[in-house]
């Protein structure tokens, strides 16, 4: 067969059927190292890597993650962006998926995992792109998490420091939730974005202070929790149904984890990393 008239078959695919099969190979791979696929595709013909172009956003336009850089770009502006947390506490490794159905729990796509290292003043979370290899020398190393030794404060380092820096500041207050402040560690920035617990409301039903997950948290737990935006620097009051953060049980070792823009994938599975730290101050 001529190569050169096969070559046009493909190109000449209707472009609804094109779309079709380019998304399913978008969203079918499960690791990093065989997003390669969708850039072979982008290099079959214009046409193919016009589709592929629309396909493949930044998450703040596209409620996508397909390479690793997206990982700390913002997530969507106008919604949620789901995602889901596995524990081991074998090994003390967290694993966070992308979510690719409405279920609680799916198979979902591997983006980040995590794991636990104890130190003498310190506990730190290695957070890689790579499950099989946690350490700092690696590759596929992004940044970490660390507390302080009382595990009442947190440290947010991304590997381009020092101005992808923030501080968390974790309370023991309430066993509601775990009430955070999270902003950047340059105060004086005009752009800074202080988080705060979103507040329960009392269930007359139930008798108890509920918070609102529509259906994403299923399992009640001193880890669940909402964070809102607080008005900085004179900015408007935001609506009380914004909520940028908010992560929740809702099986055996299976949280969720949805987000939205202004924070990345990668600080938000930092934050809720945070949830999972032993806190000496409470005990």
């Amino acid at each position: 067969m001529d190569e050169g008239l096969e070559q046009s078959w493909w190109a000449n695919m209707p472009h609804e059927l094109l779309r079709e099969v380019l998304l399913r190979i978008e969203s079918s791979e499960a690791k990093w190292p065989r997003r390669r696929s969708v850039v072979a595709c982008a290099g079959v013909c214009r046409t193919w890597r016009l589709i592929i172009k629309e396909i493949v956003k930044p998450p703040q336009l596209s409620s996508n993650i397909t390479f690793p850089i997206s990982l700390k770009q913002p997530g969507p502006r106008e919604h949620l962006l789901q995602c889901f947390i596995r524990r081991d506490n074998g090994t003390q490794t967290y694993y966070l998926f992308l979510s690719l159905s409405s279920a609680l729990a799916d198979d979902g796509k591997f983006l980040l995992a995590a794991r636990k290292f104890r130190r003498p003043t310190c506990t730190d979370y290695i957070i890689s792109l790579d499950a099989d290899y946690m350490s700092r020398e690696s590759n596929a190393y992004i940044g970490k998490l660390r507390s302080n030794f009382l595990g009442t404060k947190f440290t947010v380092y991304d590997v381009q420091l020092p101005h992808s820096r923030a501080n968390m500041a974790k309370s023991c207050s309430t066993k509601l939730v775990n009430p955070k402040q999270v902003s950047p560690k340059n105060n004086k920035r005009d752009d800074v974005l202080v988080l705060r617990n979103k507040a329960a409301r009392w269930h007359e039903q139930m008798q108890c202070w509920c918070l609102n997950f529509h259906g994403r948290v299923t399992v009640a737990s001193v880890k669940n929790f909402q964070l809102a935006a607080l008005p900085v620097n004179g900015h408007a009051e935001p609506q009380e149904d914004d909520v940028i953060l908010q992560f929740g049980k809702v099986g055996k070792d299976l949280f969720t984890m949805d987000y939205r823009y202004p924070i990345s994938a990668f600080q938000a599975f930092a934050i809720c990393l945070s949830s999972f730290a032993t806190t000496v101050a409470c005990e």
